[in-house]
């Protein structure tokens, strides 16, 4: 309400609206690392990627946390590229990736023959593997979708960081403070300087 006891004018209501949501854009964008290297951001959002579409099914967070904090990458990048493994894609992934792994491994169709992905998700999957193919089965499956899992993760770092050269570009601004990261990072921590009583420096 203004000071009359009426509403505030549409016009400012829209105002704040709009900064609101400009805000919150740059949080995000903050959180994702968007003055980072474009080099490092890719690298956080592919190696997630390239996680969530493994085999590990069930340990795809842990392992995108801890690799990120190995990497010393953004965890929030790396954790949103996991989510590309879901329900929606890993089906076709871990189809695809079978068929690639039981041709890389030399297997022949009627030896390690094709299993049910639609049933992917539920508890009785795993029951294929069963029986004297089991082991080239999980080879095939472990393989195969590996090696798909590295291509995507190798093509999103290459689309990521072209993208986010182009938006470096577009906003100098933001390439300047990723420079600036990039320079601190680049220059070592100085060496402690130990002096002695007799006020030597050692």
């Amino acid at each position: 309400m203004n000071a009359d006891g009426g509403r505030p004018p549409e016009g400012t209501t829209q105002k704040r609206r709009r900064s609101l949501k400009r805000r919150w854009i740059q949080f995000v964008l903050e959180l994702m690392g968007r003055a980072e290297p474009p080099e490092r951001v890719a690298a956080a959002v592919a190696l997630g990627v390239g996680i969530g579409l493994s085999p590990f099914v069930g340990f795809h967070f842990i392992l995108a946390v801890v690799l990120a904090f190995a990497f010393r990458l953004n965890k929030l990048d790396t954790v949103l590229g996991s989510f590309a493994g879901n329900p929606w894609t890993l089906p076709a992934v871990f189809a695809a990736g079978y068929r690639l792994g039981r041709a890389v491994l030399g297997y022949a169709p009627q030896f390690v023959p094709p299993l049910k992905w639609q049933r992917i998700l539920h508890s009785d999957f795993w029951v294929a593997f069963r029986g004297p193919g089991f082991g080239p089965r999980l080879a095939s499956f472990l393989v195969g979708t590996t090696l798909v899992a590295a291509a995507a993760g190798l093509a999103t770092y290459l689309l990521a960081r072209g993208f986010l050269k182009l938006y470096h570009r577009r906003h100098p601004r933001i390439a300047a403070r990723a420079a600036l990261r990039r320079q601190r990072s680049a220059v070592p921590p100085p060496e402690e300087v130990e002096i002695r009583p007799d006020g030597r420096v050692h």
